[in-house]
């Protein structure tokens, strides 16, 4: 009896494999390559990563940034389909997960449809292997939509497909933008630290919201607004560039009050050299001034740096710049709900971020 009920398993699993076999076979995969992602510096195009940096910067910036610059946080590829299902598989070279931030978040991939203006999720199931496939089953016929996916926000994608039935049409959005883009330099917040899925990250809930490319140029724990990252920004047409990096400019014996002043000094020139007039946004960290916050010494320490950063705002006000702004932590509004731990967001926080930067942006934009 007991042989038969092995016998009949192992036939239903066999049945099982066959059936998602064929079904694979009845699919077009189509190779998702750098020509098409977007939410990347133009450079990016020429490139075969489908990463953040260009290869000529892997000898210019620490071997730190450039292995987090190979993540593919804030990219992005825009498609049109009809399909009903529509598969993505996938290949990551880095752990799957981190102890406060979830696979789905570290590795996963995320699914939107824009149609008349609005913005539609779609829930995906999930296979985490050594070939990760997302399947988004009985979805509908979108004819007229245009679908985003957005790929992980902390690992390193070697290569991406989408599968879709063979009779369906399939086909890439040009990745030409129209509008000059939002771009970021930031840290492990602005990566996406430590949100559910990747369409949760502050900056690609403003570039829905604001229908802009949003360049992700985030590092986590190594946003140090540093000379070669800041040429790579300067080469960019923005219609706005975010520098967001005080979360890892903490004063330490290592660097003084002094020394910070004058890498945002720094950083703030560098763009103005190319871009005179283009709006410069500085943030002052988003967990400072957090009431209820417990932990005295964390918190004086992210209040100590964001009070540099303003007082070096306020002096450069003075001397004359223009259209530079200030993004204040108390603006951004922060409290005990809104992390996951001593500073990284959770989906609340990371809206709250959003929120922060979409309404200055539509200040600045304006």
């Amino acid at each position: 009896m007991v042989r038969w009920r092995v016998v009949i398993v192992c036939a239903f699993l066999c049945s099982v494999c066959l059936l998602n076999v064929l079904a694979q076979s009845e699919r077009t995969f189509y190779p998702v390559g750098s020509e098409v992602l977007k939410g990347r510096a133009k450079e990016m195009r020429n490139e075969t990563s489908l990463g953040r940096l260009p290869s000529r910067l892997q000898s210019q910036v620490r071997g730190a940034v450039w292995n987090l610059g190979q993540n593919a946080a804030g990219v992005y590829v825009d498609f049109r389909t009809d399909a009903d299902t529509i598969v993505v598989r996938y290949a990551v070279s880095g752990g799957l997960s981190m102890p406060h931030m979830p696979t789905t978040g570290v590795s996963g991939v995320d699914l939107y449809l824009k149609e008349a203006n609005t913005w539609r999720w779609a829930y995906g199931s999930y296979q985490f292997k050594d070939t990760i496939q997302y399947t988004f089953s009985n979805i509908g016929n979108n004819k007229t939509g245009i679908y985003r996916l957005y790929l992980p926000l902390y690992n390193t994608v070697k290569w991406l497909e989408i599968g879709v039935d063979k009779s369906q049409q399939f086909s890439f959005v040009n990745n030409k933008e129209k509008t000059a883009p939002i771009v970021v330099y930031g840290t492990s917040i602005a990566q996406g630290a430590c949100v559910s899925r990747p369409g949760m990250a502050w900056t690609n809930i403003v570039g829905r919201s604001l229908d802009k490319e949003v360049i992700n140029l985030a590092f986590s724990g190594n946003g140090r607004l540093e000379q070669p990252v800041l040429d790579l920004i300067a080469q960019e047409e923005a219609a706005v560039y975010v520098l967001d990096c005080l979360p890892n400019l903490a004063i330490t014996p290592q660097r003084s009050e002094k020394q910070l002043d004058s890498l945002i000094v720094g950083a703030v020139k560098t763009i103005r050299i190319k871009h005179p007039t283009a709006p410069i946004i500085l943030t002052g960290h988003s967990s400072a001034f957090t009431p209820g916050f417990m932990n005295k010494g964390t918190l004086e320490e992210y209040e100590k740096s964001t009070e540099v950063g303003k007082a070096t705002f306020d002096r450069l006000i003075k001397e004359g710049n223009k259209n530079l702004y200030w993004l204040d932590s108390r603006t951004i509004a922060l409290d005990v709900n809104s992390t996951v731990d001593y500073a990284h967001p959770n989906d609340y926080g990371m809206d709250k971020i959003a929120q922060a930067y979409i309404r200055l942006f539509k200040k600045v934009l304006k």
